[in-house]
């Protein structure tokens, strides 16, 4: 009796760690389903949100396309009659760019007052967290090239597609892009693909830094710029621009390196037989 007696006290103490243990287990359990739970209605919060979003804005741009009238004819002062109406809605309208093939076929906003109004603005100057197709804002307006920005969604939209032309077959397919102003209907034959980067001010020195080329109406920036963006081409497009051609310079953000960039550049065809993807161009 008396090993029975001095046994029952350590019998007692395991009891009570044992339920301690128990206790802390299950709190433990229930800490980590709390935290599921919340992640887990954040995350449907987030993708709510987004999709919400993303149906919005497709209603937006499907309404403003409907603005586009179906004429070629042009009002007393030389501009295109198609989009009266959507500039009449917000004279910030500069144009529209499409890429047949792909969802690219969107408004292009112009604000020199504040280069990036439109980073993440609608057409109507709301929030928006895809923003809009825009020129910088040190781009002359009737100078002969034009740098357009716009946001790589995840969902495909605005430049989500452009990293696509990383594929010579994707270029082959979709060689032309389709840039109007309002004053004039345009075309583009793809002349250059690249990666890109946007550096830190103090790390662009030995660095060809294409964003800070705004107007190529000089001869000798013309010319440093196409040597660069040839130089930098993922591939061939057997096409040179040469001076007096008129270009456009489609950039967003990628993710193969910090702060990536993808970029697309285009010449401007002129000549009604112009054959897409020659490298003469007719003057």
């Amino acid at each position: 009796m008396r090993h029975v007696r001095e046994e029952a006290p350590q019998i007692q103490g395991k009891k009570e760690l044992n339920g301690k243990k128990s206790k802390k287990g299950k709190t433990v359990v229930i800490v980590i389903l709390v935290i599921f739970v919340i992640g887990f209605c954040i995350g449907t919060f987030m993708f709510l949100r987004t999709l919400i979003n993303a149906m919005h804005e497709k209603e937006t741009f499907d309404s403003l396309a409907q603005m586009v009238q179906d004429t070629d004819d042009k009002n007393d002062d030389g501009s295109l009659r198609k989009y009266d109406e959507l500039y009449k809605k917000n004279p910030d309208f500069f144009g529209w760019l499409k890429i047949e093939g792909t969802v690219i076929d969107y408004p292009v906003m112009y604000t020199p007052r504040d280069s990036e109004y439109y980073l993440h603005r609608d057409f109507y100057g709301n929030y928006s967290d895809s923003g809009m197709l825009f020129i910088d804002g040190e781009c002359p307006a009737d100078g002969n090239y034009y740098l357009i920005y716009g946001h790589h969604m995840n969902n495909g939209t605005m430049f989500g597609e452009l990293p696509k032309y990383k594929d010579k077959a994707f270029y082959e397919d979709h060689k032309l892009v389709f840039f109007d102003t309002r004053y004039e209907l345009r075309d583009y034959e793809v002349v250059a693909a690249f990666y890109g980067k946007a550096y830190p001010d103090d790390e662009e020195e030995g660095h060809f830094c294409y964003y800070r080329y705004k107007d190529l109406r000089s001869e000798s920036a013309f010319n440093e710029y196409v040597q660069n963006i040839k130089s930098m081409a993922i591939y061939d497009t057997g096409i040179t621009p040469k001076y007096g051609d008129e270009l456009i310079t489609l950039s967003t953000c990628n993710y193969h390196t910090s702060d990536g960039r993808f970029v697309v550049v285009a010449r401007r065809i002129t000549d009604p037989n112009h054959k897409i993807g020659s490298a003469d161009t007719s003057k």
